[in-house]
């Protein structure tokens, strides 16, 4: 896993990151790749319950991903800041926030980790 600006994540045996851009799943005990998803640039990653939550390092964009060994599935990916940003995204009672170098936005996802609405 050729991580750059962010850390890989771990479930249930299995390690989530961005390899050189590309979302992949990793056997945490063998090492060997799962599969290779789609490119989200050099950003960041957090895991919740289940979920990844993605802001990619080139259009500054939000997506939802179910970390699912097997395959990827993304649930839902939009701009959500317009410009590359490579801050780590927080979630805290409810509100996720994420920011670059001239905007910081927040969103309520307190009602699902399925949907993600400004």
């Amino acid at each position: 896993m050729k991580n750059k600006f962010s850390s890989s994540v771990h479930l249930n045996g299995h390690l989530y990151g961005l390899d050189d851009t590309i979302l992949t799943c990793l056997d945490a005990a063998t090492g060997k790749r799962k599969w290779k998803g789609n490119r989200y640039g050099y950003g960041q990653l957090l895991m919740v319950q289940g979920h990844l939550v993605i802001v990619t390092g080139t259009e500054g964009e939000l997506a939802l991903v179910k970390a699912a060994p097997d395959q990827p599935v993304e649930v839902a990916r939009f701009k959500a800041l317009g410009a590359r940003a490579w801050n780590h995204p927080v979630i805290a009672n409810g509100k996720l926030l994420i920011r670059n170098a001239k905007t910081m936005t927040c969103y309520d996802v307190s009602t699902s980790t399925e949907a993600i609405r400004p």
